[in-house]
């Protein structure tokens, strides 16, 4: 049998290491932040700012059930984006290629022939298409729903108020807020940049190292580069792990049972279990998908539309 490789140690290594840099360093910044609110300067800032800017008149308040169900499908098709995403980045070798069947409907090109594409390559792609259309659903409802007004800051009293709310948070004192009103001005300006930045860079890095972008449009150094968009679109895959492990843990820990209902049940609630249920719920049916939906039920998929090449398996060693 050979020598195990290396890689995965040193890489381990360099994970292990990071966590740990990582955890001193924001114990570090919670021990600042707790000093520096029991300072003159910190306890009249945070008077001055406490962390919430009055919302627009008018501005719709709770959770729609529209709002739920595209949370819930964001955060199920995005799982399948980062699993298939680090496939692709582990450049593993696909279980099977699949070609688009040169259908006259798709016939946009008859001199550029379908392209082949690796079966996590394809799966990636399909829950990318899956994801955005539950973005334009979400976006159009947003606008005509008058919620528009909850998630994008409206004055600039937001980013001292920002500021004011990401020391609170830092220091484990949660700061005093309604989501069923209004988000905090911490919430508006990370949940309208992770809605209005990071989501079309990610679909425009996306489509740049996609098969569907044109030849003419590729440049070799610049924002149209390949390299560009490789290291932005990863990049833009790390901020969307690191936005939903604190979202998520910050939902749990600032009210769990409030949140959950607001958001899972459209309910102003601080005592029902109903959220908890319908959320953990959630997290089952998307454990169940999980398990599911792996590279041989996505073959399966992938041969119902498309004209698929199975790999045969490596010989074991």
């Amino acid at each position: 049998m050979p020598p195990a490789s290396p890689r995965p140690r040193a890489r381990a290594r360099t994970i292990a290491v990071a966590a740990g840099l990582a955890l001193v360093l924001l114990v570090t910044a919670v021990l600042l932040a707790r000093w520096w609110r029991g300072t003159e300067a910190g306890i009249a800032f945070l008077a001055d700012h406490p962390g919430t800017v009055a919302p627009l008149p008018g501005t719709p308040e709770g959770f729609p059930a529209w709002l739920s169900w595209t949370h819930f499908l964001n955060g199920f098709f995005l799982l399948f984006i980062v699993s298939s995403a680090l496939h692709l980045r582990a450049k593993a070798r696909p279980p099977a290629f699949v070609t688009r069947r040169a259908t006259a409907l798709w016939r946009l090109n008859p001199a550029r022939p379908p392209k082949r594409l690796g079966l996590h390559t394809w799966w990636h792609l399909v829950v990318v298409t899956l994801w955005v259309a539950t973005g334009v659903v979400y976006l159009v409802l947003l606008v005509v729903s008058g919620h528009w007004a909850r998630l994008l800051p409206t004055e600039w009293a937001a980013v001292p108020n920002a500021v004011s709310a990401g020391i609170q948070y830092l220091s484990l004192d949660w700061p005093e807020h309604d989501s069923w009103i209004t988000y905090n001005a911490l919430q508006e300006i990370v949940y309208s940049a992770t809605v209005l930045i990071a989501a079309p860079l990610a679909l425009a890095t996306g489509l740049r190292l996609s098969p569907v972008w044109p030849e003419r449009w590729m440049r070799e150094r610049g924002p149209l580069s390949d390299t560009w968009a490789r290291r932005t679109h990863a990049l833009v895959l790390w901020y969307y792990l690191a936005f939903t492990a604190v979202h998520v843990g910050l939902v749990l820990l600032t009210g769990a049972r409030t949140n959950l209902n607001a958001m899972y049940v459209g309910v102003e609630d601080a005592e029902s279990w109903v959220g908890a249920i319908v959320f953990g719920a959630s997290v089952v049916v998307m454990a169940v998908a999980w398990v599911l939906l792996r590279p041989p039920a996505q073959t399966a998929i992938a041969e119902r539309v498309a004209d698929v090449r199975r790999v045969p398996a490596p010989p074991a060693r």
